[in-house]
């Protein structure tokens, strides 16, 4: 029971934070891609796989990865607004435009990750 409230309690920090950040640059942007979902799911790949790299991971109580890995990143990052997004400018005949959002999303998410584990298992020997 307490592991759904540590899922629970960190997929409401999530979801509050990809909102805030998502409105902050929606009101600031002039791009048409949805940058901000591109911030949001890089930027979440980069902190799961940090956390999730063996010398961080180990460090860790179960609990506390359930809260921010499950709970938190899980919120926090979103693969169906990516998805929705993409499928808003194929309808909209920014064909174009939907391909480098999918590409950049996957490139930099796979860079992301990849960078991640790598400064952890870094950071996690200096520990």
């Amino acid at each position: 029971m307490t592991s759904i409230l540590y899922v629970g309690i960190g997929g409401i920090f999530g979801a509050i934070l990809r909102y805030e950040i998502s409105r902050h640059i929606k009101e600031n942007r002039e791009i048409i891609i949805p940058i901000e979902t591109f911030i949001i799911n890089v930027l979440g790949a980069f902190l799961l796989n940090f956390l999730s790299s063996p010398r961080i991971n180990v460090d860790l109580s179960y609990d506390v990865k359930l809260f921010l890995t499950t709970g938190f990143l899980g919120a926090f990052t979103t693969y169906s607004t990516f998805s929705h997004e993409t499928v808003d400018l194929i309808k909209n005949k920014k064909y174009f435009h939907a391909f480098i959002y999918m590409s950049l999303t996957i490139i930099f998410g796979l860079i992301g990750g990849v960078l991640g584990y790598y400064l952890g298992n870094y950071m996690g020997k200096l520990i």
